[in-house]
This record gives structure tokens, sequence and C-alpha cells, in this order.
């Protein structure tokens, strides 16, 4: 995530979060594909309370950020919002 863009697609999950009750946590990503963690998928979460619900609930949100590389540089390939 050292390159401009591989750093851009981070802040891009981060953001995508929306508000949060909780710090941000992140870490890799398990890929089914490879049977271990992928260092080009980072999840990125975090705990919300939602206005709607009544009570002191917290619930998880995350982004899954996917990367590819092309020679050496990471780019942002796709977010995908999980519950």
């Amino acid at each position: 995530m050292a390159s401009p863009s591989g750093a851009a697609g981070l802040s891009a999950a981060i953001s995508s979060l929306g508000a949060c009750a909780t710090t941000p946590a992140w870490s890799l990503s398990y890929d089914p594909d490879i049977g271990a963690d992928n260092p080009n998928h980072v999840y990125v979460g975090c705990q919300y309370d939602p206005e709607w619900e009544e009570g002191d609930d917290l619930y998880d949100k995350g982004i899954l950020a996917k990367f590819v590389d092309y020679e050496g540089v990471l780019f942002l390939q796709s977010l995908t919002q999980l519950p």
C-alpha cells in the first residue's frame, strides 16, 4: 500500500465505511482461492450505532478492498460492502 494508488484505494475503503462509533480496524482478508490470507485483500471494519435502533447495541460493518498488483504497484480492483 506504499504506492500512491494503493494509499488512495485504502483511503477509499476507509471513507466508504461512513460514520463509526469505534475506531476502524483493518486486517488482511482470507482468500479461498489461495487458502490463506491474501496480502492484496484488505478488510476495514468498525462498529456503528444505528439511530433507528433503541438501546446501546453496536453493529458491525465493513469494506473488503481488493487490489491487483500490476508491475509491483497496487491498484484498487473492487470495494465490497459487508454487513
